[in-house]
């Protein structure tokens, strides 16, 4: 810490002073401090060192010059504290700060130590205090608590012991509690119980199905069942159009007669049965890349 100290002469601020400690001891047992602090002149007449005392010293300190004895000599104590009172009054609150604690005092009541004025607020507050039973059933849980809750080592020792009160079943353990419930038999039994309850359609019934699936086809307006299994698509019938017998025979048409097609045009032409007579035409668009069919035309 810096201490300041103000030399005068005859009532006028002296300067140009070079003044020495002399006496530099501690208050506790009077021996010498050594080595001193050095004094160094700040102006008009002020003088500093500096310092930073273990504990209570004397200080005495010499103007020398031609000061006259009444003003030659600066006597002070200084101590380890004399710094905090600058700390201190450094760190004070802010007026905002103060602000604030006003804020919270001026709902205190008039007399915060009064107990008339305590129940007044608390009775108009609604509050209702727990009884004893209430506190005893708190305090007991909180006995239970280590002495420190928040210190991490006391809650790591707490699931220590947990972990090794804990005694986890082993696997043979495991495998003998198991074991009675016999799961491979268990997913057998289920099996053959549902191989036992299938039942397949026998030989009669699946004729009985085909018949049925037959008559199905019968129903059809378009086609009958022999020209179906006959294969009696020839020319000289008449079909709806895009009815079920007609696709077949157009499908016919494509698949088993000849096709021919316009190398000049990408024209074709697809014959029917007999070879001459025209069934569809339509268009074969070739770019080099791929090769597309236009939607047929049919007469």
């Amino acid at each position: 810490m810096i201490y300041v100290v103000f030399f005068s002469n005859a009532g006028v601020p002296a300067t140009g002073l070079s003044p020495t400690i002399g006496v530099y001891k501690k208050v506790s047992d009077a021996t010498d401090v050594t080595p001193a602090p050095t004094v160094s002149e700040i102006g008009e007449g002020f003088y500093k060192f500096t310092a930073t005392p273990g504990e209570a010293l004397v200080v005495r300190m010499n103007g020398g010059g031609n000061l006259v004895d009444a003003d030659k000599y600066k006597v002070m104590q200084i101590t380890p504290h004399d710094a905090d009172l600058d700390a201190q009054v450094s760190t004070r609150g802010s007026q905002a700060d103060l602000t604030a604690i006003k804020i919270k005092t001026d709902n205190l009541p008039s007399d915060p130590a009064s107990s008339t004025q305590v129940n007044t607020r608390l009775a108009a507050s609604g509050y209702t205090a727990p009884d004893n039973a209430g506190i005893s059933a708190v305090k007991a849980k909180t006995d239970n608590l280590p002495a420190a809750p928040a210190v991490e080592g006391n809650v790591q020792s707490h699931v220590a012991d947990a972990l090794v009160a804990y005694d986890p079943p082993t696997k043979v353990e495991l495998d003998a509690a198991v074991a009675p419930l016999a799961l491979e038999a268990g997913l057998e039994a289920h099996v053959l119980a549902v191989l036992n309850a299938y039942d397949p359609p026998s030989r009669a019934e699946a004729i009985t199905d085909k018949d049925a699936i037959l008559s199905a086809i019968a129903a059809l307006n378009d086609m009958s069942v022999g020209e179906l299994l006959g294969g009696d698509l020839s020319d000289s019938l008449s079909f709806p159009a895009n009815s079920l017998a007609d696709l077949v025979r157009k499908l016919f048409w494509v698949v088993c007669n000849r096709m021919v097609i316009e190398d000049a045009t990408a024209d074709f032409t697809v014959y029917k049965t007999d070879g001459m007579t025209p069934a569809a035409t339509g268009t074969i668009a070739d770019n080099g890349v791929t090769t597309t069919r236009g939607k047929p035309t049919w007469p």
